[in-house]
């Protein structure tokens, strides 16, 4: 028999559950008192646990470290660059994490350039019913994975070397590691498949690269769980991703890239060494289609010169043809002393036909360091600075402008 007062116990019931499954372990990154007060309201109004609130000003890495929300609330409503404080903060969250950035830009543009890069946006003022609906809406997307978050993938970064032998695989390790030491999860991609030696550039002792044959999952058949399980875990938020086999290097390529897109979702970047010295041919086009940031290296010479020149011209050309834009980064690597090139220093850009944005000037000390096994950056203040700049520049930020230039290109 049908019974009423059964029933609506039961529909009761699923409310109250639907409640506490609302938002839970949200935290609140706020800048005003007035938005503080706003969230807490909202909260208690819907019967939601209350978020953790913690002001913009008293961040440190400890915060990253020790997140476990899974909505994150940042206000930027003072901020002087939104885009730039948005984009340089989820640097360090999880991409799985949904982000809702509260601002007072009230532009198309901000709007789609947030969205591109996957954070919800709100503007500021707001009522708390308004932001309730948003923020469960929000929570919903991130269970079903769809909505905006499905943009907040790990940014890709390919380091392209015009030639082989110029410092490609050392620039690729050591921003790998710096990324790592800031709390931003980050995987190195090897793409030397044979006689690699990225083992070396990172300090690893009795390493040995994952090995695909026949008796490896096929590629149509690899999921997240099973790319996850190829990483080789280095330290905390450095992990990486290096491939050996009998298979054609187009394969074992393939599989690489198949591994990195089911990863994308596991990591804040997935930074991908392309040293000249690789035994395939790197098409442009695979770069514009599927990374966000191609850094191309070159040394003072007339053929890496030349050669990055053309690369260049290609990306351009590639990203006018395909209607996408990506950033491209020029960096120079000194890595022998000046009076050894044949280009020298203010000649760069004329015979590159293209803004050199970094420079990294001669280590004397370099080799000796790798032997040892240490992370340069860690022990030489201009190779530390030039990687720091190489941060910048990827997450979008200006890099620092340095005095006595010249002075650090001698050996020291």
């Amino acid at each position: 028999m049908f019974d009423l007062v059964k029933t609506m116990k039961e529909s009761a019931s699923k409310e109250v559950v639907a409640a506490q499954h609302g938002p839970v372990g949200c935290v609140l990154v706020y800048q005003t008192q007035e938005c503080m007060d706003l969230v807490k309201e909202m909260f208690e109004f819907e019967g939601w646990s209350e978020p953790t609130f913690i002001k913009h000003s008293n961040i440190s890495s400890k915060f990253y470290e020790q997140q476990q929300s899974s909505i994150v609330l940042l206000e930027l409503t003072q901020s002087e660059s939104m885009l730039a404080d948005a984009q340089d903060f989820a640097s360090h969250l999880p991409t799985h994490k949904g982000l809702i950035v509260i601002g007072q830009q009230d532009s198309i543009v901000t709007l789609r350039e947030l969205k591109e890069m996957g954070f919800y946006y709100l503007l500021w003022p707001l009522n708390k019913f308004e932001f309730s609906d948003f923020v469960l809406n929000v929570h919903k997307d991130l269970e079903s994975f769809s909505g905006v978050s499905e943009k907040r993938k790990a940014k890709r970064v390919a380091i392209v070397g015009s030639k082989g032998g110029i410092g490609t695989s050392f620039i690729t390790s050591e921003l790998s590691s710096k990324l790592s030491s800031q709390n931003i999860d980050t995987i190195l991609v090897d793409h030397q498949y044979n006689d690699s030696n990225i083992d070396v550039l990172i300090g690893l002792k009795d390493f040995q690269s994952r090995a695909i044959d026949e008796y490896s999952v096929p590629i149509h058949e690899l999921d997240t769980e099973g790319a996850l399980s190829y990483l080789n875990k280095i330290r905390k938020n450095f992990r990486l991703l290096s491939l050996q086999g009998d298979l054609g290097q187009g394969d074992l390529f393939s599989y690489n890239q198949t591994l990195c897109e089911l990863l994308n979702r596991n990591a804040n970047f997935i930074i991908e060494d392309y040293s000249g010295s690789v035994d395939f041919q790197l098409n442009p086009h695979l770069l514009v289609e599927n990374y966000d940031v191609v850094v191309v290296v070159f040394e003072p010479s007339v053929s890496s010169v030349r050669n990055a020149r053309t690369l260049l011209s290609q990306l351009e050309n590639k990203q006018v043809a395909m209607s996408k834009r990506i950033r491209v980064i020029t960096l120079a690597n000194h890595h022998r002393p000046e009076n050894t090139f044949v280009i020298n220093h203010n000649e760069l850009e004329k015979f590159l036909e293209a803004k050199v944005d970094i420079e990294m000037a001669y280590c004397k000390r370099l080799s000796h360091l790798i032997v040892e096994g240490k992370k340069v950056h860690k022990h030489d203040r201009s190779i530390n600075q030039t990687i720091e700049d190489l941060s910048s520049l990827i997450n979008g930020q200006a890099a620092h402008k340095h005095h006595g230039w010249l002075n650090r290109l001698v050996a020291r």
